[in-house]
């Protein structure tokens, strides 16, 4: 994992994480607001003899309270954002249409239409409010049709005062979303920082504890059996004492380097501390994990570390062990050190 695909993830887990809790406690809010709202009318409605008219007011309480339903028990999905603006879509046609109670429907229009820009994202948004105004347009000039009865100036002077309204709405919007995508891009380099170790530019012991782990434990299916490598580089201290402490930062460099190169798109690599570092292997076994590791020892060993006058053999030491649920990566960690240990006291150089 590189800079870019640790600035994805932690992106994925904690500010779209929010704006999708934003979003969707938005959909909740005014899906059983309006839908409570709809369900009133119609009953006043059927009450003052308007069936047809009480009959889609019950529909669309129906629509959208089963809509915020569904969406609670499918929570990653954003479909149901665009089904409530489809909703809204037929709900402001039907309104214009039947022209409501003693033709004020279309005062309604301006709160539907506001949350179609609200709910459904910005680009999708201009799609939406676009076909439900010219729903709209199309069925107040050609009232012959319809139920509902609007003067001609009542019309024109709803268009342009609809326009207007969509148009400060839109703006409005735009700058709220440049204005939080500059604020996000400010969080997520600062969270960036915190979670990478500053020399190798890899992700350190932070990241792990408190976002990888934690985003594991909430989606299992995705990572487990969890896999969990820990290398030490051997006899680090020698070319530390050999050569000085800005070499071994350049060997440190050297080693995440290869590391980073030889693991997959779904694997992380991480400094824990010191010469020490920790690779993930998500959805892998025990025995494929092995393999994997003997890779990259083959690959250490292979490439020595060369700089000018300094051509030093590196080797590292690999420790492995495999969390089958969330219940036990704790436990496996340790087991890894463990292992690692093993493998030091047996020469180094090895995988255990």
């Amino acid at each position: 994992m590189d800079s870019s695909s640790l600035s994805q993830f932690l992106e994925n887990t904690h500010l779209n994480g929010a704006e999708a809790k934003r979003r969707r406690l938005t959909l909740y809010f005014i899906s059983y607001i309006g839908g409570t709202i709809m369900a009133v009318l119609a009953v006043k409605n059927l009450a003052r003899g308007d069936d047809f008219l009480a009959f889609w007011l019950g529909f669309f309480s129906f629509s959208v309270f089963a809509n915020a339903g569904l969406s609670h028990i499918f929570k990653n999905n954003n479909i149901f954002y665009y089904i409530a603006g489809l909703i809204v879509v037929i709900m402001v046609a039907v309104i214009t249409f039947t022209g409501g109670y003693h033709n004020t429907g279309l005062h309604f229009v301006y709160p539907l239409i506001l949350i179609q820009i609200i709910i459904v994202r910005f680009r999708a948004a201009i799609f939406y409010v676009t076909g439900t105004v010219g729903a709209v347009a199309f069925i107040v000039y050609h009232q012959e049709s319809i139920p509902a009865t609007y003067r001609a100036e009542d019309v024109s002077r709803f268009l342009i005062a609809l326009g207007c309204f969509i148009t400060v709405a839109f703006i409005s919007e735009y700058f709220w979303h440049k204005s939080r995508k500059e604020m996000l891009t400010d969080n997520l380099e600062k969270l960036r920082q915190a979670n990478s170790d500053p020399l190798t530019k890899v992700p350190n012991r932070r990241f792990l504890e408190s976002v990888y782990f934690e985003r594991a434990m909430k989606n299992p299916a995705d990572y487990f059996p969890l896999s969990v490598v820990v290398v030490d580089i051997d006899y680090f201290k020698k070319i530390n004492d050999n050569y000085g402490h800005d070499v071994g930062d350049r060997v440190l460099i050297h080693i995440a380097t290869l590391m980073k190169n030889a693991i997959r798109a779904t694997d992380v690599v991480s400094r824990t501390g010191g010469e020490e570092f920790l690779i993930l292997y998500p959805k892998t076994t025990l025995s494929m994990a092995v393999k994997l590791a003997e890779k990259i020892r083959l690959e250490i060993e292979s490439s020595p570390f060369i700089e000018g006058d300094i051509h030093h053999p590196i080797t590292a030491s690999f420790g492995v062990a495999t969390a089958l649920t969330d219940a036990n990566i704790n436990a496996t960690v340790k087991l890894a050190d463990e292992h690692l240990y093993e493998a030091k006291g047996a020469g180094r150089n090895r995988v255990m």
